[in-house]
């Protein structure tokens, strides 16, 4: 039998609330329903909540609303990230930057930088796998940075790079660059002249500011505990742990848990009904399970304490969120 759960890494947190808050703008403008909240400003946020949003986008079947979501994003989106690129000494300066920083604020993806045989590559590969909404996620990801490093290049030296994408389809990208499709990997291309260019933005001091701060943010992503508790509800045998349990997971009391969920400004119960709320909605909508097992699987012991909780989390019942919502192909028990 299929699991119907979603894969556990789309609980992990992997997507800046920056990011988020532009595709759901993007989503308005077309005039959809985003399906999902404003994200904190400051938040990494999983991909499964952001599930609603790419359904509502439909980019299972237009994969390549990617291209306008990419241009989309602003340098000022990157936060300390895109300071580091655009005062970076030179062009392939900030290609290396990219690469070793953009972890704080894109973890569905790794970018690699390379410098070998008269060129400087980055290389796009997928850190977890995003089964039907990879490639919306790829070009809109390697847009974004892509455009930061052709803002420093200009147009004309970036007429020299070479975009090489993994899509199957050959499309208008629209930018200065080259494009190669149906690529083994996506791949920026910089030649090695233009590579060693002098940045017109490159600015030294501000350049070690900026890369101290996207230091700072990945340590503090990295030791992170309400982050990494996201990615263990439920936990590998679909079992939901107590404050306990969950504490000693992490090795220490569960009085010293809730002190660290305080500093980050979260409680644990907060964290619970976070992650049965986005498994539900995925339950509900991407599969025909009732709604009894869909409960029983949330921990819940009846039917009527999940619909009370739902409507709190959603101000709709599971059945009216359910009718909204289903996807066209749903997953059997």
């Amino acid at each position: 039998m299929k699991d119907p759960s979603p894969p556990a890494a789309w609980r992990e947190a992997t997507i800046h609330a920056a990011y988020v808050r532009i595709a759901i703008n993007l989503a308005q403008t077309l005039g959809l329903d985003a399906g999902i909240r404003n994200p904190e400003a400051s938040r990494m946020v999983p991909l499964l909540d952001v599930v609603p949003l790419l359904k509502a986008l439909g980019v299972e079947n237009n994969p390549y609303l990617g291209i306008h979501l990419g241009k989309l994003v602003p340098a000022s989106a990157h936060g300390a990230l895109g300071y580091a690129v655009v005062s970076s000494a030179t062009v392939g300066q900030a290609m290396d930057t990219l690469s070793r920083y953009v972890g704080m604020r894109n973890r569905l993806f790794n970018f690699r930088f390379n410098k070998k045989d008269g060129e400087s590559t980055l290389i796009v590969t997928p850190r977890i796998h995003l089964g039907p909404y990879r490639t919306f996620t790829e070009i809109a990801s390697a847009l974004s940075v892509f455009k930061m490093v052709q803002g420093i290049a200009g147009d004309s030296a970036a007429a020299e790079m070479i975009m090489e994408t993994s899509w199957e389809n050959a499309t208008d990208m629209q930018i200065p660059m080259q494009v190669r499709s149906q690529c083994q990997r996506t791949t920026l291309r910089v030649p090695a002249h233009i590579a060693e260019r002098a940045s017109h933005t490159a600015d030294p001091k501000l350049y070690v500011i900026a890369c101290r701060g996207c230091e700072e943010e990945l340590a503090a992503l990295d030791g992170n505990i309400s982050a990494r508790l996201r990615a263990m509800l439920p936990d590998v045998n679909q079992q939901w742990p107590t404050l306990k349990q969950a504490a000693a997971h992490f090795a220490m009391s569960p009085r010293t848990l809730i002190r660290r969920l305080v500093t980050e400004g979260l409680t644990y119960q907060a964290l619970l009904d976070e992650a049965k709320g986005e498994l539900a909605c995925w339950y509900l909508s991407n599969t025909s399970l009732p709604i009894g097992i869909i409960a029983s699987k949330l921990g819940f012991l009846d039917d009527a304490n999940f619909s009370r909780s739902f409507k709190r989390w959603t101000q709709r019942s599971p059945s009216a969120y359910r009718k909204e919502h289903t996807s066209k192909s749903v997953t059997q028990a």
